[in-house]
């Protein structure tokens, strides 16, 4: 295993990587008739790996994760876009938790590319959860409510120019670029150059060693704000909402590295608190999807969509000590 500090300067630019990551080949060649979304793989991480290793090792799983969906995408697979973006936003949380090692002006690139492609996914997937998920028990409670009948006609035809903005942009030489910038970063590790001998000792210690003090800390500020939920203002309940995802995906790139059994268990718990926060991010949202249709205030369909929204959070804020409970009474999978 290479000891960074001992490098010699020109050994400390080596990669050990080949000049083209096979993950970013284009996905053209996919059998037509078996399209389909791809879920993430779970990332394997070697006790011994480095915390530089499990950084290149995560980052790109996401771009993986990302590209194998694109045929999906391209057939406006709604399960498809949601994996793409899902696969975007573990890769800048990747970048993010990996901060303390790879510095913000290593990946300044990387992350303004990932901004360009999260501005026309973030729109395509917030349509599809709210026709998909928000629409059909509104349409089952109200069905001959012409209102929203005649509004859930214009959703469709936004809906459609959004996927096909996405399709579009997915058709752009600059999305292959994308992943082959991607690709030649990692390959590359510029963010070696001009590393101090500290900052090279950090990137090739064990990343168990990165891993276990970060999760305790992200588990940490999580309890901290939680305990306070009902304290807590709408922006504030956003910002632990935030903290809950990032733990959640932390937990998930570095779970090979703890009990199958405890990690199941918390990132379960995890995930059930992510999804109940979520509830009050879907009402900022649909607020925004029904500004962008034109449906004025005093219509009766927005006030019947913003009333069924406003019961769902009042149903949600009533689970979250139960689903609190449950989550604080699980072991950290770190500490096991």
């Amino acid at each position: 295993m290479t000891h960074f500090g001992q490098n010699s300067g020109s050994e400390r630019h080596s990669s050990g990587f080949p000049s083209r990551i096979a993950f970013i080949e284009p996905s053209t060649t996919v059998d037509s008739d078996i399209i389909t979304h791809v879920k993430a793989s779970p990332v394997q991480l070697d006790a011994n790996a480095t915390s530089e290793e499990a950084f290149v090792a995560i980052i790109g799983a996401c771009l993986r994760h990302a590209d194998a969906n694109r045929p999906a995408v391209l057939r406006g697979q709604v399960e498809g876009i949601h994996q793409m973006r899902v696969a975007f936003r573990r890769l800048r949380s990747g970048l993010k938790i990996f901060r303390p090692l790879i510095p913000r002006e290593a990946s300044a690139d990387v992350v303004e590319d990932i901004r360009w492609l999260n501005g026309v996914l973030g729109p395509a997937r917030d349509w599809d959860v709210f026709l998909e998920e928000g629409m059909p028990p509104l349409l089952e409670r109200f069905p001959r409510k012409r209102g929203l009948i005649l509004f859930r006609v214009k959703a469709e035809t936004l809906r459609q120019t959004h996927h096909r903005t996405l399709r579009e942009a997915l058709a752009e030489p600059r999305y292959p670029l994308l992943l082959q910038r991607c690709a030649d970063w990692l390959v590359r590790r510029p963010w070696r150059d001009g590393a101090s001998d500290k900052q090279w000792r950090r990137l090739g210690k064990p990343v168990s060693e990165f891993a276990n003090p970060l999760l305790e800390r992200d588990h940490r500020r999580v309890v901290r704000q939680g305990k306070a939920f009902a304290d807590l203002s709408a922006e504030e309940r956003h910002a632990l909402r935030i903290r809950i995802k990032e733990l959640r995906y932390a937990q998930d790139f570095f779970a090979s590295l703890y009990p199958v059994a405890a990690v199941r268990v918390y990132l379960t718990a995890v995930a059930r608190l992510q999804d109940c926060l979520g509830v009050m991010n879907d009402i900022a949202v649909t607020r925004r999807l029904l500004d962008e249709a034109g449906l004025k205030s005093i219509s009766a369909a927005r006030q019947v969509i913003e009333g069924w929204y406003g019961c769902r959070l009042d149903v949600h804020e009533d689970l979250f000590a139960e689903i609190w409970r449950r989550f604080m009474a699980c072991g950290r999978p770190w500490k096991a």
